[in-house]
Order: C-alpha cells, then structure tokens, then sequence
C-alpha cells in the first residue's frame, strides 16, 4: 500500500469520525431543544398551588439573611440554597408565575444533559440518547420543570452528583472529587430528602470493593481512604444545617404531612402500583407486556439460529458493573421509604419525594432493551415504546388542557379563586381563611406571626391586590373535636354571630364539615342565607353567608 493510499484511508477515518461526532452532537441538541421546548412552554399555563405560596413568601424576604432565617423557622424547615438561587430571579425580573418557576425548567433542561452524560459513562452513546430522550419527554419532569419547588434543581445535583462519582471511580482526579463535594453538598442544602444519593454511592462502591472491580478501571484504584476524605468533606460543609436536621428529626411526626393521606398508605400493592407513567415512567400492566414481549422476542431469536454465544454478546453490551448502579439507583429510594412508612419512622413514600428514582428509569430501559437484543430489535422497540407514552401522556394532556403535563395540585384553583376574591360581591366585616396547610390544625398561630404569615401565604401573594385585608385563620380539617378545637369553634361562633355574616374561603371538603356545625351551633331562631358562591375549577370555593333572624 502506498503512502498516499494509506494517508487517504487516515483521512477518511477523520471524516468518518468527525461525522459521527457532529451527528452525535446535533442529536443531543435537538433532544435538549425539544425538552427546553416543553418545559418552558406555557410556564405559567398553571396558577400556583399551596407550597409555591411558600416559596414566594421566603423569596419575598428583603434580606438574605431573613430568607435564610426564615428558612428555618417554618413549619416545614427547609434548607436555603434553593431559595436563594431563585431569589435572584425573581429580584430581577419581579415576581410572577414565571419567574419564580424558571430556576426549576433550566434546571430539569439541564438535566436531560446529565442524563445523556450519566449513560455515556454507564454504558455508551446509544444508551445515552435514548435516555436522554426518555427524559425529555417525561411528563413527570415537565410538573417539576414548571414548579417553584426545589426538586428540579435536586434532581439536576443528584445527576452531577452521580456522575462525579462515577468518573471518580474510574480515574480518581482531582477535578471529579472537587465536582462531587460540591454537588452532594448543594443537593443537600438544597433538600434533606435526597439524602439516598449517599447510600446508593456508599452500597455501590461497597460492592465494587467486595467483586474486585474498585482496582481495574485505572492504574489509579479508588481507597477507602479517599472515599471517607470525600465523605467527611461533605459532612463538615453540611455542618451548620445540622441544628435543623435534629430538629425535624425530633418533630417528624408532626411533620408527616402524607401519613394522613390514604392514597400514599405503605401498603404493598401501593408499592408495586406506585410504577406508573403518571410517577415516574413504567406502569404494572406495560411492564409485563414489555417482559412478556422480551420473553416472545427471545423464543423467536433462538427459533431462528441465534446461537447462545452471540446472545451473551447482546448481553454483556451492558457492563454488570453500570446495571448494579442504575438498580441500586432504582431501588434504594423507593424500598427505603416504603419501609420507613411501614415502619412509621416518617411517611416520604410519595411522588414527589421518590423523583430521585426517575433518572434510573430512562437509562434502565434504554439499556435493557438495546443489550438484550440486535440494535433493530431495540430500537425499534424504544421508539414504539416511546410514541406509545409521548401519546397516552403528555400528548392527551396536551389535548385535554393545551400543556404537556397534569400540572401542579390543584391546577388553577388558587388563581381562580383569589383574584375572584377581589369581587366587591366578597366583601364583609369578617373573612374567615381555611388555611391549607396541617400545621394549621395546631391552633397556635394566633401568637406567632412568622407562623401565621406562613399559614396564610396565599392571601399575602401577588394574586391578591388588598394586602391588608383582614381575615381570621382555620384549620385545614374542621371535624377534629378535641378541647383546643372546640373552645376554637367557640370563638368562631361568638365571632360570626356578632358580624350577622361573613365570607369562607375555603375547600369544598372543609365547608361540607362546616355547615352543618354551623347550623346546629347556631341559635335556632337564626338562619343561614348564602348569598354569594364561586366554584374554582378544583376543591377551592368562596361563599358570601348571611345570619339573619327568623321573621315569625
């Protein structure tokens, strides 16, 4: 072979491979346009609901030093680097449905990168694609993207976090072990609840230690040694929030919003049912249609010569080592809360504290079907899959309610209602306030302003033009009977019977409960006239009642 015949096929090669990588790079762009497309549009295609009030509120704090102290006087402590970082929009563009929630969708946009990159390490750039496809188009991800909540920015650290320890593993450098103390440790001043990210890296490397396989990616093995350096790194950065983790941990059950809620109760057919398209991304049914069909798939190869040596090819395209990773990833979140409801430690079985399990489902299925059989058979699959979800979920949403995701609790229940509180048809000497949140149901807020700035922070929202209207609180739940409560009522009734009527704010639940103690309270030569009512389009409702004598 000539020279010149040699050069020609190296410049092929270049080409061949620089084509390679530009339509590899153009790929995951047009991925991450067509995520940033659903998440950002219609941003504000929902009103807020009742934990958005309160991100509002602690954003709205003058000072940072307030933000921050507020942060840790609330009901629901919560760490502060979130609202810090979404303080600073919402400083800039003012406060709004959007700016408050454009920190979660560049976020969540973002993330669709780390997931491209985390099945890239995992496994290879195929695998990655189709992951990061899976994501984008995840209706899941989208609620979060368009919520001014913290889980987006948690689920974008989790996935540094994640990657920084892999490549860490691999090649121990300097820059990756910099990367994962600072991710581990935002994610954590972000949210407590994504602590498992530390259990699934401590049980993983566990496992590479006890296979052997800690000391064969690089000359450099990983030690025990540096992993605890990194561990303690973390824990030292963390040092100053742990005042508040011993605090919510001595108040748990106090906290324990969803033990109350039959729909999140730690039974084991909620636990096996919970994996569906509307949580996270397999439902019970498909994924036995999927195994079911992998299984049929795999009689009809064998049928038709495909020997066993070339399906242990097919297999081992999945590193062992990346699929433990991504199970462990999958399962130690949804198992480790499921026993700790069961064991009634504290109730964190619920969607939006299981998000962190998302990211493992794309690239469990990405890899699982392009490494259990040829390339055509899985892909083909993955895009029949995928055309199936885009259509059952955010396709019907979409043409069910112009957006691409069931949106925020509530919908737009909170928006409709309180700008149609602004009607002079809703006005009266006393407005009563059914706060939603539980804390609410301790009655001590009439002493601690922080608290019932807290309780009350939808009426303090942009929504609301008179600000200082005056309003007196309830509890979510009107029903509970104990001494505190009714010597509450009490006051409710001497109150009411000296304004002669009053406006509720209040959810349909609530008033059902309400009504019949406030005709049997009332003295039976006094009448109950509604004279006003609105229905939002979920639970809320606004009613105008009257008290007024009987004429005999």
């Amino acid at each position: 072979m000539s020279k010149n015949d040699a050069f020609r096929k190296l410049t092929l090669a270049k080409r061949l491979s620089f084509s390679v990588l530009s339509r590899h790079k153009i790929s995951i762009l047009l991925i991450l346009i067509l995520g940033g497309v659903l998440r950002f549009y219609h941003l504000d295609g929902y009103g807020l609901w009742s934990d958005e009030f309160v991100t509002l509120m602690i954003v709205s704090k003058r000072s940072l030093t307030d933000l921050v102290r507020t942060c840790f006087q609330v009901p629901q402590p919560m760490p502060p680097f979130y609202f810090l970082l979404d303080k600073l929009l919402v400083d800039i563009l003012g406060p709004s449905e959007i700016s408050l929630r454009l920190l979660s969708a560049i976020s969540s946009t973002i993330t669709i990168y780390l997931v491209f990159a985390l099945g890239k390490v995992l496994f290879d750039y195929e695998i990655a694609t189709f992951a990061a496809l899976l994501c984008a188009v995840n209706s899941t991800q989208i609620v979060y993207a368009q919520n001014a909540r913290p889980y987006a920015v948690c689920l974008l650290l989790s996935g540094a976090s994640m990657l920084s320890f892999l490549k860490w593993t691999r090649t121990d450098a300097r820059l990756c072990k910099i990367s994962y103390v600072l991710s581990t440790s935002l994610l954590l001043y972000s949210h407590y609840v994504f602590f498992p990210v530390l259990i699934i890296e401590n049980l993983y490397l566990l496992w590479l230690w006890r296979s052997g396989k800690a000391r064969r990616p690089s000359p450099r093995p990983v030690s025990w040694k540096s992993w605890f350096v990194l561990q303690l790194s973390v824990g030292l950065i963390l040092a100053p929030l742990f005042p508040q983790i011993l605090r919510i941990f001595r108040d748990r059950q106090a906290l324990d919003w969803a033990s109350v809620i039959a729909q999140y109760d730690p039974h084991y057919e909620n636990f096996f049912f919970f994996l569906n398209p509307s949580h996270l991304f397999f439902s019970l049914g498909l994924t036995l249609m999927i195994v079911g069909l992998w299984l049929y798939l795999k009689g009809l190869l064998g049928k038709a010569g495909t020997d066993i040596a070339a399906r242990e090819t097919l297999r081992s395209l999945a590193p062992t080592r990346s699929l433990v990773f991504v199970i462990l990833w999958y399962l130690v979140p949804l198992s480790l809360f499921f026993c700790l409801a069961r064991m009634k430690v504290i109730h964190l079985f619920v969607e939006r504290y299981l998000i962190l399990a998302s990211l493992a489902t794309y690239l469990l299925l990405s890899a699982i079907s392009l490494s259990s059989f040829r390339k055509k058979v899985g892909r083909t699959f993955l895009v029949v899959y995928m055309i199936y979800y885009v259509a059952s979920e955010p396709g019907t949403y979409f043409w069910q309610k112009g957006l691409f995701s069931q949106g925020v609790p509530g919908g737009n229940e909170w928006r409709e209602t309180l700008i149609e509180l602004e009607n002079p048809a809703f006005h009266a000497s006393v407005f009563l306030f059914q706060s939603p949140f539980i804390e609410s149901n301790q009655l001590n807020f009439a002493s601690d302003a922080q608290l019932s700035e807290y309780l009350s922070s939808p009426l303090r929202s942009f929504y609301v033009k008179d600000l200082n209207r005056a309003f007196v609180l309830l509890p979510v739940h009107w029903w509970i009977k104990t001494e505190p409560h009714r010597k509450f009522k009490t006051e409710i009734k001497d109150l009411l019977l000296s304004s002669r009527g009053f406006v509720l704010l209040s959810t349909q639940e609530f008033w059902d409960n309400f009504k019949p103690w406030l005709e049997e309270e009332l003295p039976p030569s006094y009448e109950v006239h509604q004279r006003e009512n609105f229905n939002s389009s979920g639970a809320l409702r606004l009613k105008k009642i009257e008290l007024s004598p009987m004429i005999n």
